[in-house]
């Protein structure tokens, strides 16, 4: 048997504020919250940023958020986990890298580049375009081919001038190799569609064969489109620079997109062995990688590999004979299934799902919702029958997501009143309860500086706490001071917490640490 019983309880979208206007928290009374800083373990989690896997200056979300809590681990993105070997220093001694340019040196050959050039970081990162030309300079390799898909789409339609000119700039100032060969419109490199044949070859063959139109600077081709008022970068056609800028024999091909779903059909012109989309013309001893895995099944060099998660909180209390509810509205079931078990929809045994309708943001439906919510929960606990339950409420987020600076205050002070209740009924029937969240919103409602309102994510940290009367004890105004402003950890963390609190093993998998021994 479990040393305790548990609830978790996820209120979405709510952050520790600023003490300025844009907190709402500071213009209600929210006895109850005031309450359990006095008397109860309680601390602050990092839910944005590297902390939880995301990019330095990212807000939490809830997928990520739920994702981190249910696993135990940081789980870093993909164009994360790359940027942080390029701070290290891990990326200049890369080995799947460095051998890149071990091949083109032992059969005298040529390394071509490729990938979206983009201001925004979705599906290529303008970062990682820079460090694979310091890594040829430091290589002292100068032979480097530039094949560059235009975006119009996730960056302003006609953005692509800029970026070249601060590339060349970047090249210029820093010594380093690399001349644009090509450029192409993502409608025909990364088309989606399955137009192989009228797309996907027309970028296939401008690298391969060097077939499109040709112009001799590719700022001054992009000027002159840049003249149609309805011009979009995305649609550019193919056009190559220098004539002898193509793949040829014994060259490398390295794509630098971190996104594989939209480089897929590309990447699977040059790498599948049974491709048969359109007659490719042959080419020997290609060493041809990506910087990410873009296809399943194949073997070709993958340099950054994601992440594997090996276990879940779920699995694991499944795996110890617990039973578990997991209680959310179905507009997110998701969060509680395929997120937080680590991108696996899987079911365990003993564990019963409890979907409830989903929330309407109207205040008179979402503060009725908001109770029966947790009538469905008091239920639940008054039948003792799990031992860990876990329940996700949308309130704070909605909330927040509205901008609506009077309704945050209404919903504060009606969740801290719920709040109070819910709390002793936990209590009264020897549940622990950890009350906590996935990202910031409800708490910054205005931007000060301009005074509008705010209703996205924030990189604000959440609250932890532990309610439970064996470690109920009053504080000193020093105390709750020092905790209402340290962050002790990450989401990371909470997992790990649980499993040390119901006294079991904490798995090696796991890169949180229970927030016990700073708490207690």
């Amino acid at each position: 048997m479990p040393k305790k019983k548990i609830v978790l309880l996820i209120l979405d979208g709510w952050g520790k504020g600023e003490e300025n206007i844009s907190n709402p928290f500071r213009f209600v009374q929210t006895k109850n919250l005031d309450y359990y800083r006095k008397f109860f373990p309680f601390c602050l989690l990092n839910a944005s940023g590297y902390a939880v896997g995301l990019a330095s200056d990212q807000p939490g979300n809830c997928e990520n958020g739920h994702l981190v809590i249910g696993t135990g681990i940081i789980f870093y993105q993909l164009n994360v986990k790359i940027n942080l070997a390029i701070e290290s220093g891990e990326f200049l001694q890369n080995q799947k890298l460095l051998d890149i340019f071990r091949h083109c040196r032992a059969f005298n050959s040529r390394l071509h580049l490729a990938g979206l050039l983009s201001q925004n970081n979705n599906l290529a990162d303008f970062n990682h375009l820079l460090a694979l030309l310091k890594l040829a300079k430091q290589e002292k390799f100068n032979d480097v081919y530039l094949h560059f898909f235009t975006d119009g789409i996730d960056s302003p339609p006609k953005s692509a001038l800029d970026l070249i000119e601060k590339l060349e700039n970047i090249i210029q100032r820093e010594n380093l190799p690399g001349k644009i060969a090509t450029l192409c419109g993502r409608f025909y490199a990364l088309d989606r569609t399955n137009e192989y044949f009228l797309r996907t070859q027309r970028a296939f063959l401008l690298i391969i064969e060097g077939k499109g139109s040709f112009a001799s600077d590719p700022k001054e081709i992009l000027k002159e489109k840049y003249k149609q008022p309805d011009f979009n970068d995305s649609l550019l056609e193919p056009t190559i620079f220098d004539r002898n800028g193509y793949l040829q024999d014994n060259d490398a091909l390295l794509f630098f997109q971190h996104e594989g779903k939209s480089i897929f059909q590309l990447a699977n012109s040059f790498l599948n062995p049974n491709f048969q989309e359109f007659k490719r013309p042959t080419r020997k001893n290609l060493y041809i990688a990506s910087l990410t895995r873009y296809l399943e099944n194949i073997d070709y060099p993958v340099i950054f590999e994601e992440q594997k998660i090996i276990t879940n909180l779920s699995r694991i209390l499944a795996e110890n004979k617990l039973k578990q509810i997991k209680i959310i509205d179905e507009s997110r079931k998701e969060l509680l299934n395929f997120y937080f078990n680590g991108f696996i929809a899987e079911e365990h045994p003993g564990e019963v799902f409890k979907i409830l309708p989903p929330f309407d943001s109207d205040w008179e439906n979402l503060q009725k919702q908001t109770r029966e919510f947790f009538d469905y929960l008091k239920i639940t606990i008054k039948e003792g029958a799990f031992d860990f339950i876990v329940a996700s409420l949308p309130t704070f987020d909605l909330i927040g997501h509205k901008g609506d600076f009077n309704l945050a205050l209404k919903g504060i002070e009606e969740m801290d009143k719920i709040l109070g209740d819910f709390t002793n009924f936990c209590l009264e029937n020897n549940y622990t309860l950890i009350l906590t969240s996935d990202h910031g919103n409800i708490e910054k409602m205005i931007e000060p500086k301009s005074g509008q309102k705010e209703t996205l994510h924030n990189l604000s940290p959440v609250y932890f706490f532990l309610i439970d009367k064996e470690y109920q004890k009053e504080k000193t105004k020093e105390e709750i001071s020092f905790f209402n402003k340290k962050i002790l950890g990450s989401l990371v963390d909470i997992a790990p917490t649980i499993l040390d609190l119901m006294n079991i093993k904490i798995p090696k998998e796991f890169s949180g640490k229970s927030l016990l021994r700073y708490l207690l």
